[in-house]
This record gives C-alpha cells, structure tokens and sequence, in this order.
C-alpha cells in the first residue's frame, strides 16, 4: 500500500504492518505486511517508520502466519533452538533438552531448570546440582554455593563473565545480551569448609568468607582476630591479652610453687609420707589424661558439630597442655608477633625446653645458696639426691603436659600430602593444583614453592624425633625401673630413711618417675605407654591419618571403645578409686566419641537433603554434655567427700583441718584410722616442715 497518510499508516501498523516513509516520497507512507516468524509494533515514532517488524525470539514462541501483532506459543515443553529462529511453523518447536521441567510454557529458554536443576547455557540442557559437586544450591537455573561450603575463582575474568551470565538468566523476557546467553568457562570445585560456620557461599571469591576469615576455605583469621573455640573471634583489648598471659604465667608460678612446697614432704622419711606427692601426680595424671584427649579430640574433630559450651571448654583446657601461644594470643597484641603453625610448633617446644632449663636453673641456684650459706651440706650425698629427684620429677611433668599438643602440632606439621595436606583445584582438569597444609593453609606443601618455609619444614622434621624419642626413653627408664629390686621391707610398719637409700645420680632418675607406675599393679608397670598411645591415636593419630571426614570420628571411637574394655579388663591401678575414676574417664570419652559419630551423621543427612532437624541436634548436644558432667560430678563428689572425712578425723584427734591433711584423704584409699595416722604423722605432731636439703635425722613417731 503506497500514498498513505501518516494517520492511515499508524492505523495499519497497530494491524501487523510495516509503515515507512519511501526515499523518493519521503511526504507518504508506505505499509507492508510482517512476514512470517515476525510480529509487528509499533515503533517510539521518532523515527521515519510507524512500526516494526520483530522477529519472534528463541524459546516458545513461532508465528506462521503474516501481518501479526504477537507471536504464536510452542507448546509446552518445546521450544524454538537460537539458530532456527524465526520459527514459522509449529514444526521448528523442539522437544526442549534433558533436565528441563517439559509441563510448562519454556518462555525465552529452553524451558525452566527442574528443582535441584542448574545450566550454564539459556538454551541448552539442565544438571543436577550434586551430580558434579556437593555443596551447590541450584534455583533461578544457575548454582550457586551453599552456606558452609566455598569455591574459588582462578581469573577475575571468568568469574565476572559468570557473574553477568546470573544476573541475566534470570530476565523472564528478551532483553538478554546475546553474550550473556551461555557461559563458557568452567566452574570451580567445590569444597566443603572445615568449619562450616566460616563460609557464607554465594558466587564471588569475595563473598565466600564470612567477616574475620579468610583464605583457602576461609580457614584462616584476618587481621584483628584470632582462633578460639573453633571460630575466629575479634581480637580483645590489649590490656585484656596482657590481662591473660600474665594470668597464664601467674598459674604456672602457683603450680611449681606447689610442686615445690610438696617436695619437703619426701623429708619425712617414712614410706607413706614420701609417697603422698607420688600419689597426689598419680590422681592428677588420670585427671589431666582426660583433658588433654577431650581437648584434643575437639581440636582433631572440629568438623563435628559439637555443643558450643564443649568447644568453648575444651579451648580453655588446652591450656593444660602448656600451649601458651593458642591461650595467650600474641597476635592480638601485634601483627607482627601473628605466627603460623610452622613457627607456633617451634615456639612450642622451644617453650617446653626453656621450662625444662629453668627448673634445673632453680634448683642449681637453690643447691648453690644452700651450700654456700651451710658449706657442710656441699659434700652431703642426700642433700644433692632430693635436689636431682625433684628438679627431674617436674622435668618430666613439664614434659608429660606438653607431649600431647607438641606431638600434634609436630605431626600436623610434616608435609605429607596425602595426610597432613589438603589439595585445592581452581577446576577439573587443572594441572599442578597447590597443596596447603590442613592445619594452616597459608603454608602450600609444594616443595618447589616453600620459599622462606624450608628453614622452618626442615626444622619441623627434626623436631619430629621428639615424637618417638620420649616415649622410648619413658619405656627404657621404666623398664629399668622395674628390674631393679626395691630396698624397701615388705613390712608396711617398717621404713627406710631417706639418707640410707641408694643416691647415685642413675636411681634419682629411676625414682623421679615414680609418679607414672606408682599407681599401677607391678605386672603393669608399662600401662602408662599405652595411655600416651591413646592420647597419641585420640588426638593427632585421628587427625593425622582420619581425615575431615566421617570416618575420622568412627574411628576415634573404635579406638576408645578398646582402651575401655582393655582397662575394664586388667584393672591395672592398684587403689580402687583411681581404677573407678580411670574407667569413669575412659566411658565418657568413649560415649562422647559413639554420641559424636551419631551428630556427624546427623548432620551429613541435613545437608545432603537440605533439611535441619534442629530437635534431633540440641538432643544430641545435651547428652553429650550431661555425659561429660558425670565426670566432673564425680571428681567434685570425691574432693568434698573427702574433705568431709579429713575434718571429722582431724577433729577427732583434737587437731586443725589443713589442706595437706585434705590432700592425703583425696589421694589414698586407706581406711580412716590409717588416713589419720598418716595425716597425724606426716603435718601434725612432727613440729615444722624441714628444708628442702636439711640433713636431721627424720624424727619417728
């Protein structure tokens, strides 16, 4: 149709027509129809044509017919492929691709994503979300990464690109660009956190880590906060750090002030007197075994979702292991006193030994003083023997407290990648992916890429010797110990003073390990190994070789499941209330490590099928931490237990209620009247305390 008004042509194009004004009447209309596979709308007018001819766009629609103002609908579940566009027949809808919800209208792609459904191309096929990865969450038909989980970009290129492909996929109509239509690169793995409450997911590098983490599976602290109870916590004021280191070294002043105050008691002379510290070790050792695998089965099974009051108190009891650096929190004080695992295993050490040197300082300095102001006591063997047997006892306490975290820090530390360190691939298929230390991920474990870290691995794997070093020279002495005939009369009314015992320097080392067999049957002299096994297999063994997975856990229970039915077996402590207090010790460990499996499973089936049963997790929480009350309901029942005999029978003898004379009714399992003979022997009626290096003749009763 030619010589139209522009009235008459804006009447046409509102019908499927396409008016424009022609180059040699540039005063007239002229109107065509749209063809086939167009419709027709009408233009904004500013332009010399009164409407447009609109091809219909890849997805459902097709028009057949001429001179239409809208197109035709596919049916559903079919759809028109981008480079059959126009459709103009019915027959150019495809059945749209594999993964795609085929019940609805496909709109512009190639029908919506099934539930759980993601794609990576508009018009292409639909994947399950946890068929290529666990962890992704797929709506909108993109995938995005779920809360607890994390995955890295490798170029800021490909995850912009990315980023508009999400952004786009979900325009409902067609104003899409064609170079957002499908995303070509690959997507990054997906890996699950170490501690789920550290990664918030979503899309971009940026967003993976929730505040105060960050790095390779937001497993490390920024700057400004500091590791506790298995998160990232913001870091105090600084007169609060100063606050607890001072408070730390405070505790440990009071701990050898009191080993030192108890050594007078070895002047005695008799048996039972000489014994009581010995006895006093042996109840804190099975104490102390308790805290030290609590803790360090938290620490190895952090992947657990534990009740946070047992995270919060198992990071507290760490600092019975003498690992001041995760107590003390240096870093908080100053960035540049924030250390990595390399360096808090050396410090660690290095701390223990200058313990160790400062023990055998202090009494140096003591037996110097002690000589020059009474020069008759330089040549007196007993004197030199009693300074030997202390300074070595709490040598080897210092050393038994730090074994268990020096070992894990020292384990977790050896670059084997197959047990200590983690792999991380930017995407499937990528070449020489870097391995980072699980225990800190700032450190790779490529050899080739250690830089300033080789001094430090290097003295690592020295420091590894320690590890097996301790225990056979614990095996050796206590065999040792063992072999040689004791000079101490059967007869428990007789005893030995102290001077006419062997005092060579051999049998003060024998003597001073006293506090590990004391407590056990004869036959059992070596039991005490097996305990540093278990904690060795409960505490770095599980994290060395059980991985952050499932079986880590059920593991870990299996092995304290062995220890309780060997000990249950043997009975190899010699009083009947350190042997209840053991086996009480070992079933709650052991419940707490069957509980903890039965939360690891729990929580595996929440997120494999995206529900949180919060009921069936506070139920779990609350009988592991009433399982571990009983432990320390019946340590507090004993302690005031015996604090009521120790008055009734001081005051019986018409005396006053120390807390020595306390100490010796919490640590034997006499009867009372022999309790009080003991208490009246050793703190009563013997006047005051001796010296430490007095050479008078223990007085008998």
């Amino acid at each position: 149709m030619e010589h139209l008004s522009r009235t008459s042509a804006y009447t046409y194009s509102q019908s499927g027509f396409l008016c424009y004004k022609p180059v040699k009447n540039p005063h007239d209309y002229e109107c065509i129809e749209c063809p086939s596979g167009t419709n027709a709308t009408i233009s904004d007018g500013k332009s010399s044509k009164l409407g447009i001819c609109k091809f219909c766009p890849a997805g459902g629609w097709y028009q057949d017919q001429a001179g239409q103002k809208e197109c035709k609908t596919c049916v559903n579940g079919t759809y028109v492929q981008p480079f059959k566009i126009p459709g103009r027949s019915p027959r150019d809808c495809a059945v749209c691709p594999t993964g795609t919800n085929t019940t609805v209208h496909a709109g512009f792609r190639a029908c919506p994503c099934l539930d759980g459904y993601y794609r990576l191309d508009r018009f292409g096929s639909c994947f399950a979300c946890n068929a290529t990865s666990e962890g992704l969450a797929c709506q909108n038909d993109f995938p995005t990464v779920m809360s607890g989980y994390w995955w890295s970009w490798e170029h800021s290129s490909n995850q912009e690109k990315y980023v508009q492909f999400v952004r786009e996929i979900q325009f409902r109509d067609d104003s899409y660009s064609n170079e957002s239509v499908s995303f070509k690169g690959n997507l990054p793995i997906v890996y699950r956190c170490p501690l789920a409450k550290s990664c918030n997911g979503g899309v971009t590098n940026e967003e993976m880590c929730k505040k105060g983490y960050s790095g390779p599976l937001c497993s490390l602290c920024d700057n400004g906060y500091f590791f506790w109870s298995s998160e990232c916590v913001k870091c105090p004021p600084v007169w609060r750090s100063c606050l607890q280191l001072a408070s730390i070294a405070l505790l440990f002043v009071l701990f050898l002030f009191f080993l030192f105050k108890v050594d007078k008691l070895a002047m005695r002379g008799k048996r039972q007197a000489a014994t009581v510290v010995d006895q006093i070790a042996s109840k804190v050792k099975i104490i102390v075994g308790f805290v030290q695998v609590m803790a360090g089965v938290l620490s190895a099974l952090r992947y657990v979702p534990w009740p946070e009051i047992l995270l919060a108190a198992g990071a507290w009891l760490k600092s019975i292991e003498l690992n001041v650096i995760e107590i003390a929190t240096p870093s908080c004080l100053s960035s540049r006193l924030r250390l990595n695992a390399l360096q808090k295993t050396i410090v660690n050490l290095t701390g223990q030994c200058l313990l160790v040197l400062l023990v055998f300082a202090y009494y140096w300095i003591r037996y110097c003083a002690v000589s020059y102001c009474c020069p008759r006591l330089r040549s007196d063997d007993r004197s030199r023997s009693l300074a030997r047997r202390s300074c070595m006892r709490n040598s080897w306490w210092i050393m038994f407290l730090g074994y268990p975290s020096a070992t894990a820090q020292i384990m977790s530390t050896l670059p084997y990648k197959v047990w200590t360190c983690h792999q991380i691939c930017h995407y499937r298929g990528q070449q020489d992916c870097p391995w980072y230390l699980k225990i800190d991920m700032s450190i790779e474990c490529n050899y080739s890429s250690q830089g300033n870290h080789r001094v430090l691995f290097l003295i690592c794997w020295s420091m590894s010797v320690y590890v097996l070093v301790l225990p056979l020279l614990l095996l050796f002495c206590l065999y040792k110990r063992h072999k040689i005939p004791s000079d101490t009369p059967n007869d428990d009314d007789e005893f030995i003073p102290l001077r006419n015992r062997r005092n060579s320097a051999k049998d003060d080392i024998l003597d001073s390990l006293q506090f590990l067999d004391e407590n056990y049957e004869a036959k059992f002299w070596f039991w005490e190994l097996l305990e540093i096994a278990r904690k060795f297999l409960l505490t770095c063994g599980i994290e060395y070789f059980g991985g952050k997975s499932l079986s880590g856990v059920a593991i870990a229970a299996m092995i304290a499941n062995v220890f309780l039915v060997l000990h249950a077996h043997f009975k190899p402590i010699k009083r009947k209330s350190e042997q209840l207090l053991q086996l009480l010790s070992l079933t709650v460990i052991s419940l707490s490590l069957m509980l903890g499996t039965l939360i690891a499973l729990q929580d595996a089936a929440s997120n494999i099928l995206a529900v949180e049963d919060s009921y069936d997790r506070k139920v779990f929480s609350i009988v592991v931490m009433l399982v571990n009350a009983l432990f320390v309901i019946f340590l507090i029942g004993r302690l005031v237990f015996c604090g009521y005999k120790a008055r009734k029978a001081v005051r019986e003898n018409e005396g006053s209620c120390k807390l020595l004379q306390w100490l010796i009714f919490f640590v034997t399992d006499e009867d009372t009247q022999t309790q009080t003979r003991l208490s009246t022997q050793s703190f009563g009626q013997h006047g005051n305390e001796m010296s430490a290096f007095a050479d008078d003749e223990p007085e008998d009763k």
